[in-house]
């Protein structure tokens, strides 16, 4: 599947210059170019959790000539997969908003799956096949409605229309550029699919929580501060923030809670070369109060992923396999660059490998301390790099909490 992605993305790499580049010579970076850049493949993906994705996927970037990683960027993606789950979203991001050191990030989403996972409320149960078996038992199920009802006892459905801003105001440049964050998040949850209302007849997610829908609104606000030496894929420097976030009926919100969130990131090169780079993600999440059952697996941050379990979070363990309260994280990786060139004279290509592990911890509430749980995944991959921005990834990931069953994950751009 590479050659094909790299052979789409070279016929559609085009970044307009200024001047011909016949004869002037091509910038290290691409953002010290003044023109636009692209990036797009068809989004044929899969992972364990979610199925074979397919689609379409594209990316604008427009280059001011100084600018870094661009003056903004563009993102349309439309998939679907074959486990019923849709993703279609238009995602914006503007640096220098105004002639100002203003960033603002925006998305708006259209999601539908039927493919979540519910486990339970208690870590110490992982979708244990034998509860769905003994619940179907106890209906009296048989043939294939018994073969459907197992297979859904631990799924969750659910419609999801969202949209994001997030805006960072940046109080001193780099290095060590600091900034204040603020953002809101939005999303009406709506049990069911396209072509069902409620949830799975019968399931744990049912028994537990019934249909859940409502509105949920999210303010937040943070500092961060950021020492990056290449924002796509850095090699060297750091990567830290911190914010509090909470939701109210006051701005719309069906539930009220309150967040918490500190996230530490930080990059070593390991040889001079920067091929060999050493990186680590730690988080420390919470929340308190009354959330859907999504906000559980939810982070807040600049970044928001479900944690733990799926391609960015726990790779190896089901996505949602686990939920909680009080939640921390812990991802070392070593990146290892190992060949770069040049496609065309002009297009800047990276191929190299990651080996990592993630590591969770939850307890299902701040009263529940006693009740935690911890995994550990460990696993390996491979990342391709286009024109320095446009990052494709693919990561096999294994845990004990899964018997070591493979999780395989293809995705686009950097976890951190």
């Amino acid at each position: 599947m590479l050659p094909a992605l790299l052979s789409v993305l070279l016929l559609g790499a085009g970044v307009a210059q200024a001047e011909d580049t016949a004869t002037t010579a091509e910038p290290e970076n691409p953002w010290d170019r003044d023109g636009y850049g692209f990036g797009g493949v068809p989004a044929i993906n899969y992972n364990s959790d979610n199925g074979f994705g397919y689609g379409i996927l594209g990316s604008i970037y427009r280059y001011d000539g100084g600018t870094q990683p661009y003056k903004w960027s563009t993102t349309l993606l439309l998939y679907m997969t074959t486990k019923g789950i849709h993703t279609h979203r238009v995602d914006l991001d503007v640096l220098k908003v105004g002639g100002v050191p203003l960033r603002i990030n925006t998305r708006t989403e259209f999601s539908v799956t039927r493919s979540a996972n519910y486990c339970g409320a208690d870590p110490g149960e992982f979708c244990a096949i034998s509860d769905a078996e003994l619940a179907a038992d106890e209906m009296e199920l048989t043939g294939a409605r018994r073969e459907d009802f197992i297979n859904q006892y631990h799924k969750v459905r659910m419609v999801n229309p969202n949209g994001f801003i997030n805006a960072r105001y940046a109080l001193n440049p780099m290095p060590h550029r600091l900034e204040l964050m603020a953002s809101w998040w939005g999303g009406y949850y709506l049990s069911g699919d396209l072509g069902s209302s409620g949830p799975f007849p019968g399931s744990l997610y049912e028994q537990d929580y019934g249909a859940d829908e409502g509105f949920l609104s999210t303010l937040q606000a943070g500092v961060m501060l950021d020492n990056r030496d290449n924002e796509p894929s850095p090699t060297s420097g750091y990567w830290i923030e911190g914010s509090v976030r909470g939701a109210a009926p006051i701005w719309g919100s069906a539930w009220s809670y309150f967040g918490y969130n500190m996230t530490l990131r930080g990059y070593q090169s390991l040889v001079k070369s920067k091929r060999l780079i050493a990186t680590g993600r730690f988080v420390a999440d919470g929340i308190v109060g009354d959330v859907p059952y999504f906000e559980l697996t939810n982070t807040g941050g600049s970044q928001i992923y479900s944690m733990f379990g799926g391609q960015r979070a726990g790779r190896g363990v089901r996505v949602q396999g686990v939920t909680g309260k009080v939640r921390f994280l812990a991802q070392p990786e070593v990146r290892w660059t190992w060949a770069s060139f040049k496609a065309f004279k002009k297009v800047d290509i990276d191929l190299g490998s990651v080996f990592f592990s993630d590591i969770g911890y939850w307890a299902t509430d701040w009263n529940t301390l006693d009740q935690d749980m911890l995994a550990i995944t460990e696993g390996a991959g491979f990342r391709f790099a286009f024109g320095k921005n446009f990052i494709i990834r693919a990561d096999v990931g294994f845990s004990a909490l899964e018997d070591f069953a493979p999780g395989i994950y293809i995705d686009i751009g950097n976890l951190w």
